[in-house]
């Protein structure tokens, strides 16, 4: 991957190269990401969310501490950082490369709810869903319509050339559209 992702045309002439994205291996993906593309390094700029308490020496990507180590729901800090690379993904020029690293977790972590949907609401409804046993496809699935950037409305903030998702998935079969609720 690494030589592939640095030797690629797009990204060795894309004037900025923006990372977004959220889950527990989060820190390791940035970190493995900055080393891949440490040519590039210089336009590099990001924020992934992660658990608090989670860190890795980078220098261009921004752990953002979006909710307590071991408690798989939405917070307000998780809305301030999904905000965050919104506005991020929404400043790219045309020429612009995006990378969204997504791990376990990610769906917690990306909270962003729909206009007139509180999160104390979207709170409410996981728990209800998960509480009446609800599949991580069928709890996603209701994720996606509740939310400004599952179901692929973070890939459509982006305005730049191209985004690439990296994705390490805990979801039996690897179905995208349901890892992390399928944000790109």
């Amino acid at each position: 991957m690494e030589a592939a992702l640095a030797d690629d045309e797009r990204i060795r002439t894309a004037p900025r190269i923006l990372v977004v994205g959220a889950g527990k291996a989060g820190p390791g993906m940035a970190a493995g990401l900055e080393a891949a593309l440490a040519e590039h390094r210089g336009r590099v700029e990001g924020l992934v969310n992660v658990p608090a308490g989670m860190s890795a020496p980078l220098k261009r990507v921004r752990l953002h501490a979006a909710r307590p180590q071991g408690v798989n729901e939405p917070r307000p800090e998780g809305v301030a950082g999904v905000e965050e690379m919104l506005r991020l993904l929404e400043s790219a020029g045309p020429d612009d490369v995006a990378v969204c690293l997504l791990s376990g977790g990610g769906s917690a972590l990306l909270p962003a709810p729909v206009e007139g949907v509180p999160l104390a609401d979207k709170l409410a409804v996981t728990k209800l869903l998960h509480r009446s046993g609800a599949t991580i496809d069928e709890m996603n699935c209701v994720r996606k319509h509740l939310s400004r950037v599952k179901g692929g409305r973070l890939a459509e903030a982006f305005r730049g050339k191209l985004l690439l998702s990296l994705i390490v998935s805990d979801v039996v079969g690897d179905p995208l559209d349901v890892i992390a609720s399928g944000p790109t």
